[in-house]
């Protein structure tokens, strides 16, 4: 394990699907320290293992101060109730898209708490998650915008263009708080990375959410995608390794699917990453082949090892633009892909770029020429001081 003070080695152990007997006794031995539960409850929440903190405090019977304990209580009551809602939500959400035969494919939220644990109230999440068809997106839009939903961005016309070109998903909330996340995309653009998106519709399989029937991704694909989405924001959350681990844990993987979907976008390394994380940290385990494969990586091994250490620094922050690049061009496999990220990085327009700017359709293409001088502009000094 990862060289960390002793609250965050319990979150870990709480963290991992099942425990050893070894385990077990370690973790004992480290609640006998005087442990700092302030920290200790507000890095679970920021990792977003909170239920799962809950689930093995009360399975192993340990006991923490008064005031942690109802702190731990009431945070996850109200979680449980949260995730009540929205998946109630979800479900009627599924229903009106197919009453107006619009297809979408929820994933992540309570499709995943259900692959990952089993149970509904053991994940946190915030909002929900559905794959739409790209030439379905505006119809949607339409939709949700008539039954109370709006957009986080208010967008012209020419905004609406630019975000489904170079964008992947958009993001609607209603006075309930209920926020969703439509998709058309599973990794966003400026990554470089082509995923097979038709694919995933021919791959669907059934999930029962409040005792109705709904599709959802394959596990397979689940799976690729929590790596993809994991890799997209630098493994920030130890939720999100958690989810790989529950998944491996809960559900059968054809790996050889799994391997030659990944090997054909040029993502082998980005699942490898999400794997060894899981391994490594949550004792997830892997067929012994692909282990060997995994860790015989030294690109995978030199970035997991940079996200462990990060993964409990709080002063840290969200990954900047160029720990963002050393990650994506160092986990691709292919020179063509490392040079297609490098590029895709430096020139694809991002949501503040095209919102700064507002040009017809027929002048898109020079959204890429905007892109790059906004970054010249905002790093030029850092970059030249580099050098």
């Amino acid at each position: 394990m990862l060289d960390a003070r002793p609250e965050d080695k319990i979150l870990i152990y709480f963290a991992r699907p099942s425990l050893a007997p070894d385990s077990i006794q370690e973790l004992r031995r480290l609640f006998q320290a005087d442990l700092d539960w302030k920290y200790l409850i507000e890095t679970a929440d920021r990792h977003c293992i909170v239920p799962l903190l809950c689930r093995r405090l009360d399975e192993f019977q340990l006991l923490p101060p008064a005031a942690a304990r109802n702190a731990l209580q009431q945070a996850n009551y109200e979680n449980t109730n949260s995730n009540l809602f929205l998946t109630g939500e979800l479900v009627k959400l599924l229903e009106l898209l197919r009453a107006n035969q619009l297809k979408a494919i929820p994933f992540k939220g309570p499709t995943l708490a259900l692959a990952a644990y089993g149970d509904i109230s053991l994940r946190q999440f915030a909002d929900l998650d559905l794959l739409v068809r790209k030439t379905d997106v505006l119809k949607i839009k339409d939709l949700l915008v008539a039954h109370g939903f709006n957009s986080h961005l208010r967008l012209s016309r020419r905004q609406e263009t630019a975000l489904l070109r170079f964008d992947s998903a958009w993001n609607f909330v209603n006075q309930n708080g209920v926020m969703i996340d439509v998709h058309w995309d599973l990794v966003e653009r400026h990554f470089g990375i082509r995923f097979d998106v038709g694919g995933l519709w021919q791959r669907l399989q059934l999930v029962s959410i409040g005792g109705k029937q709904f599709q959802t991704l394959a596990n397979e694909d689940l799976l690729l995608v929590l790596c993809l989405h994991g890799f997209t924001h630098a493994w920030e959350r130890l939720g999100w390794i958690c989810d790989v681990a529950g998944l491996l844990e809960r559900e059968q993987i054809d790996w050889r699917l799994l391997l030659r979907n990944a090997e054909a976008q040029g993502s082998r390394r980005v699942l490898f990453l999400g794997l060894k994380l899981a391994h490594d940290l949550l004792e997830a385990e892997l067929p012994p082949d692909l282990l060997k494969l995994v860790k015989g990586d030294s690109a995978v091994n030199n970035a997991a090892e940079r996200i462990q250490q990060q993964l409990f620094k709080t002063a840290a922050g969200p990954a900047g633009i160029f720990d963002e690049a050393r990650l994506s061009v160092s986990l691709r496999e292919r020179r063509r892909d490392r040079i297609r990220s490098s590029l895709r990085l430096a020139a694809t327009p991002r949501s503040y770029d095209w919102m700064s700017v507002s040009l017809p359709a027929s002048f898109w293409f020079l959204y890429y020429l905007i892109r790059p001088l906004r970054l010249l502009g905002k790093h030029g000094r850092r970059l030249f001081t580099a050098t």
